[in-house]
């Protein structure tokens, strides 16, 4: 099993450094899974790009849309576990990051899963509390 992040799953949709490396874990064997807040966060970061003028409203939309069919085709398994919570909070105060990815971090402690991520900070400093982490191929100009 692989934990995923949102700054992987966006890639699945958007044209961006390291999107062929994040479609190949979508296509690969191994199952992926979340916690559910990937939900929100991949549908967040592409209204954000509308925001910033990167993609028009209508391609933000139909992005959406594909996010949302490709959720209730099972692309990933959401986990909604309140103790990872307990344990992203406890995370997030010993990494000084933020809450959000640290719930994903949480999730791949708690089921002993890989945990690939776009962000390179994130990147190092889970991996300084969890041997699990790769950070998704990108170029030096990516997060």
């Amino acid at each position: 099993m692989i934990v995923v992040d949102a700054s992987v799953a966006v890639k699945w949709f958007l044209p961006e450094d390291g999107a062929s490396q994040a479609i190949e874990l979508l296509r690969g064997r191994e199952a992926l899974l979340a916690p559910d807040l990937i939900r929100i966060e991949v549908a967040s970061a592409l209204t954000k790009r509308h925001r910033r003028g990167e993609i028009s409203a209508a391609d933000a939309k139909e992005t959406i849309q594909l996010w949302i069919e490709a959720l209730k085709q099972g692309v990933l398994q959401l986990s909604a576990n309140l103790e990872d919570l307990r344990e992203a909070a406890n995370l997030s105060l010993q990494l000084n990051h933020h809450i959000a990815d640290c719930l994903y971090l949480a999730v791949a402690r708690r089921t002993s899963s890989r945990l690939i991520t776009a962000d390179k900070i994130f990147a190092e400093k889970a991996a300084s509390v969890f041997p699990g982490v790769d950070r998704l191929a990108v170029t030096a100009a990516g997060n």
